[in-house]
Order: structure tokens, then sequence, then C-alpha cells
């Protein structure tokens, strides 16, 4: 029964951090085009990508952890800068010694040029005798919000039950797709 609930939450978590995600660009562009009697045509030098990629990391926060998702990635490229967001949603498993911890997260992740990058997930743990509701925020470097190195600080809400799990988190991600640092 505990595990029909655990991956009823993986599903909902699913559809929440997706639906949050939609393209935007339905609006009427005629609105956007004219402010007042100005007509606006954009940045002629700018590009924006969105997909959808596979995401996977790794990482230590006192033992170490693996990720795989699915994230949403928006990348925009202009004769002025770059920045780039990622909504995702992940499942985390910790190996540790007594009984290996499983978590399920969604998170929103940004990245402007030179380098930073900033993120907060929320993750729900278990290791199906006890579990943890945790709230990560992060800061870091990364490249296009391809390759991301991240601190986090894990906060726990339920006293941390997992003294393996601690509160600091170092982890490399990365959001594979076919242009992969391919704007270097």
């Amino acid at each position: 029964m505990k595990r029909k609930g655990f991956f009823l939450i993986v599903i909902t978590l699913f559809f929440i951090s997706f639906i949050s995600g939609q393209d935007k660009s339905r609006i009427n562009s005629k609105s956007l085009d004219t402010i007042g009697n100005i007509e606006y045509r954009g940045n002629p030098y700018s590009s924006t990508y969105k997909r959808f990629s596979p995401r996977v990391g790794a990482g230590i926060q006192n033992s170490f952890y693996s990720e795989i998702g699915l994230s949403r990635h928006t990348c925009t490229y202009s004769d002025v800068g770059f920045f780039s967001n990622n909504y995702y949603v992940a499942i985390e498993w910790s190996p540790i010694k007594a009984k290996d911890v499983y978590g399920v997260k969604i998170g929103y992740e940004i990245n402007m040029i030179p380098l930073l990058s900033l993120g907060v997930e929320a993750k729900y743990q278990t290791n199906f005798d006890m579990n943890d509701f945790v709230i990560t925020p992060k800061v870091g470097l990364g490249i296009f919000g391809d390759l991301n190195v991240f601190y986090g600080y894990n906060i726990s809400t339920n006293g941390n039950p997992f003294p393996d799990i601690g509160k600091h988190q170092f982890s490399i991600v990365l959001n594979l797709h076919k242009n992969f640092l391919g704007y270097l």
C-alpha cells in the first residue's frame, strides 16, 4: 500500500511540474506587437529553444545519490546575453547502509551568463518505513543550463529522519538534448 502511494505522488508531481511549464506562445501576438501606437518587432538577433530533455545527475549529501528525470528546458540566446530556465521532475536514489532512500522531486533552475545558476527543489523522500519532505535552495555554476554544478542546503520538514542524508548537497546535473553544449 505504501508503494502505491509513493507512485501516486510521483505521477501527481510530474503533472504539476509540466502544467506550470506550458508554452505561453498562444497569447494573442497582436497585443504583444503593438504598445500604444508604437510597433514592437523584437530583437532580430535573438533565438529561443524550448525542448523536453532527459535529466541525469549525481552528488553527495553525506552519502552518494543519483537522479534521473525529465526537464522542460528553455534557452534564449541573443546579442545581449543568454538566459535559460528549466522545470523538472526527477526520481532520486540514495544507497544507504541500513536501507536505501528513494525520493521524488520537482524543481526550477535558471542560468545566466556569466555562468550563474540558481535553483530550488522540493523533494519527498522515503525508505518505506520513514519519510520526509525536503526543500533545497541551490546556487552554482552552469553552462547554458546543460551542465550545472550546484551547492544546495537541504531543509527537512520532519527533523531529518535520515542521518546519512546531510544538510549540505553537492551535485552535478546534465540536461541532455540534441544541442547539448553545442553553443560553445
